[in-house]
């Protein structure tokens, strides 16, 4: 039986869309083309295999879960003290700190591409109440509303993306691993971590979806859909801007179509890109926001999370302001951002599977005797 704070897979599933888009959409091919060249779309696909590789993990997390939060898992786990001083130093570090970097993400997008002449601060703000707003509202209703904006999302990418087509140039993919398999399994391995194992987080929503298997089904449809959006904005961006152009321009998927030029009226496409990616941040800033709070409120031993909201939300605007000077300590935070999730999206995973199944095990046995 479903209940009002209960998401269906179909709109668990599109969330995870939107949220896999967010920061990806603008990052993504810049990142894969400053290593894989103009192989990056081969990255694309072998990310995509390899996180079906990762999946079962995931699952068994789910499966141990089963219908207890992944707060008071860990704390079962790892006990009231160390499950805390975990949980603590996860939501800090990870879906807090992600939270804090989306937000500057977006000031520095609005700021240097789409509306550079008007101050960034206000536009988060308007941003921030929204999320915060619903977050309040739970889950259910955040699964709605994806449910209603992923439509738009898609008429948008495909209405712009399309349009690319009569001026690809299929050369610019060619010759085709010119420098070998290892920058196309190192971009790979880049978009694995980065936006991929970042589903890590939606274990956090797996008491809303109820069933695992239907948990699954959402993430594995989500990984599917925007994969291959993934993957045709990779190819489209290179084939129209080449893999030099790509890899040098700050946000190419943005930058690409300001180059749509058809008989001097069918042009501007740059705003509809602008309005889908900030569609996507707000959902993957609501999913940050949620983790960290419901994180936190375990830690604190809060009984409703959402009088964190509005603290956590204002410590972030202001954290976001300082956390780098220009866009060359970005790009230097990109180069290293794969190792440090690498620890939050895989590593951490294993253990919670792996003191999962020693401590079911051991019931077990104590049942047995």
């Amino acid at each position: 039986m479903t209940t009002q704070q209960d998401m269906t897979a179909r709109q668990a599933a599109m969330w995870l869309i939107l949220f896999q888009l967010g920061s990806a959409f603008l990052l993504l091919p810049r990142v894969l083309a400053g290593t894989a060249k103009q192989d990056a779309w081969l990255s694309v696909l072998l990310a995509i295999g390899a996180f079906f590789l990762l999946m079962p993990l995931y699952i068994a997390i789910a499966k141990q879960v089963k219908e207890t939060s992944i707060c008071d898992h860990i704390l079962e786990l790892f006990g009231r003290i160390g499950g805390k001083v975990l949980l603590c130093g996860f939501i800090l570090g990870y879906p807090y700190l992600l939270y804090i970097v989306v937000l500057r993400d977006l000031s520095d997008f609005l700021t240097t591409s789409f509306i550079p002449e008007t101050p960034a601060e206000p536009i988060l703000v308007l941003m921030m109440v929204a999320v915060i707003y619903i977050v309040r509202s739970g889950p259910a209703v955040i699964g709605r509303t994806a449910e209603i904006l992923f439509f738009l999302v898609m008429l948008l990418f495909v209405f712009g993306y399309a349009s690319l087509i009569p001026s690809s140039e299929v050369t610019n993919l060619m010759p085709v691993l010119e420098h070998g398999w290892k920058p196309v399994l190192l971009a790979a391995s880049m978009m694995l971590i980065f936006p991929y194992s970042e589903t890590m987080l939606f274990l956090f929503l797996v008491p809303y979806i109820r069933q695992t298997h239907k948990w699954k089904t959402a993430v594995i449809k989500s990984v599917l859909v925007s994969g291959s959006m993934f993957l045709l904005m990779t190819l489209l961006t290179i084939t129209v801007l080449s893999d030099g152009v790509v890899s040098n321009v700050m946000y190419p998927s943005y930058f690409v179509v300001r180059t749509i030029s058809i008989g001097d009226f069918y042009e501007r496409f740059e705003v509809l890109v602008a309005v889908l990616w900030y569609t996507t941040i707000f959902y993957r800033l609501s999913l940050f926001l949620h983790v960290s709070v419901q994180g936190l409120a375990v830690v604190l031993g809060l009984q409703d999370p959402r009088p964190l909201l509005i603290p956590l939300s204002l410590i972030a605007l202001v954290m976001s302001c300082i956390l780098w000077d220009n866009t060359a300590e970005q790009t230097a935070a990109l180069q290293v951002w794969p190792f440090y999730s690498m620890f939050f999206g895989i590593a951490l995973p294993i253990l919670i599977w792996v003191v999962g199944i020693f401590k079911r095990s051991k019931n077990s046995i104590r049942k047995e005797n």
